[in-house]
């Protein structure tokens, strides 16, 4: 079989699984987007994983000081109140809600629209600061109030609103990691973070998607019309010459730059695929600093969770948690990091800050003890006060995992499911994986007929 031939097949078996994995890809990279949890569809007509995947979207839960009967839990889906243990909730935000912190009897959320404060327990909500910017991260210690604004900018307050302080992140090469393991690079890369700052991974990402989008509706256009061709036995000269001009477009040398990233897109989705058996092979490879893409030189638009630690006398202490770990400061521009793991989320409970790990151990810190390794579940979403015990929700292990149960599922979790196949069966990981390989395939044998055309074009015009 030839390159031509084999180029044929391998589009129009996996044509139709490609156009579904990178367009759904599209809307998972830019998660921010609010429509993506404000349209819905009944789960009466969804398959149960699209429901169960739904759930994860509730990213903080907490109990009202003084009345476990008050839950309130919270997400992109919006806010929910219970007044009866978790047994019924209501909906009284649809804002999106990245993180829920006490002070007082007031409740502050960080939402993609800026902090909001509560007096009632959640069940009205006010601007307090910041309106219209995404504040990704919150921590309250004292009368200060601490954020996280787009992972990049942070910003100390008081409880009135009034910014005392404001910085981005400058960390030292010095306090850098050494290295990072490949099971880092594989999940960074596919999720649009693991090549440039500022942006800039994503955007490539959406460039790549883009041309295999339009590679794909090319393709599809030239197939249709030469097979309808031949069905009639006849084809018009501005068919054909639609036809040529497509062939044009199609093969066009531009494809080639999203090469590299298409390729790397297959195999890391294979890899996702099968982390389970890939990982722990996978963690043992280390990537040497001195040869790491540029957004690990920096990761000055990583800060995934914050900290602020009041003192009786002098400056607070500042943290925030990115990839690398967890970084300290006393002026929000000297940084230096005290501990080791991606710091997934922080949240200071008293005189303790918990901080829940992503691909490394859950830990604790306190200004007596120091740090030290946590027995909680992997990846927790949240941790709160309930009868003077702590309570860690979500993640993977014993947890609280009670949300909201909700009639419908949003598109973002149809676009979720339907790109790791779940939508479909547990099993259709495996035709993900076949649409990858004849990905893989497309573009080997695409550069092959796109050079044998170039050499003869390059004939021709000599």
């Amino acid at each position: 079989m030839n390159s031509r031939k084999l180029h044929k097949k391998a589009g129009l078996f996996a044509g139709l699984f490609l156009f579904i994995l990178f367009s759904t890809g599209f809307f998972l990279n830019h998660d921010q987007w609010t429509f993506q949890y404000h349209y819905t569809l009944p789960n009466s007509v969804l398959p149960e994983a699209v429901a169960e995947a739904d759930k994860k979207l509730f990213q903080v839960k907490t109990v009202k000081p003084n009345d476990a009967q008050w839950v309130i839990s919270g997400g992109l889906r919006g806010l929910f109140v219970s007044q009866d243990g978790g047994g019924t909730f209501r909906q009284q935000s649809t804002h999106q809600f990245y993180a829920l912190h006490w002070l007082g009897e007031s409740l502050y959320g960080a939402t993609e629209n800026g902090l909001l404060i509560s007096n009632d327990g959640g069940l009205n909500w006010l601007p307090f600061a910041l309106e219209g910017q995404w504040v990704n991260a919150l921590a309250i210690d004292g009368n200060q109030l601490f954020v996280s604004v787009e992972k990049s900018q942070l910003i100390q307050l008081t409880p009135k609103g009034e910014i005392v302080r404001e910085g981005g992140v400058n960390i030292p090469k010095s306090e850098l990691a050494e290295s990072i393991t490949l099971s880092r690079f594989v999940r960074d890369f596919h999720y649009g973070r693991g090549f440039l700052d500022d942006g800039w991974s994503l955007l490539l990402n959406d460039v790549a998607t883009w041309i295999l989008l339009f590679s794909f509706a090319t393709g599809t256009f030239i197939w249709w019309t030469l097979r309808r061709a031949r069905a009639l036995h006849s084809v018009s000269k501005t068919q054909m010459t639609w036809v040529k001009k497509t062939m044009k477009l199609h093969s066009h040398s531009v494809v080639l730059l999203a090469l590299p990233f298409l390729v790397l897109f297959a195999i890391t989705g294979i890899v996702l695929d099968h982390s389970k058996f890939f990982n722990p092979y996978l963690k043992e490879v280390s990537w040497s600093q001195s040869s790491l893409p540029p957004v690990y030189q920096t990761l000055r638009e990583d800060i995934w969770g914050v900290d602020i630690e009041s003192k009786a006398l002098g400056e607070p202490i500042y943290r925030i948690g990115n990839r690398y770990g967890v970084y300290e400061s006393q002026d929000l521009q000297h940084w230096k990091k005290v501990s080791d793991g991606f710091a997934y989320r922080m949240k200071r409970l008293g005189d303790m800050l918990y901080v829940s790990g992503m691909g490394s151990a859950p830990r604790v810190y306190d200004s007596v003890l120091g740090w030290r390794d946590l027995e909680a579940p992997s990846m927790y979403r949240d941790v709160y006060l309930q009868k003077g015990g702590t309570v860690f929700f979500g993640g993977h292990g014993e947890s609280d995992q009670h949300v909201p149960d909700l009639p419908n599922s949003t598109f973002y979790s149809v676009m979720l499911t339907l790109h790791d196949g779940t939508f479909f069966a547990e099993w259709w990981v495996w035709v993900n994986d076949f649409a990858s390989v004849l990905l893989i395939v497309l573009l080997i044998t695409g550069v092959v007929r796109w050079k044998k055309a170039h050499k003869r074009n390059h004939k021709q015009r000599g």
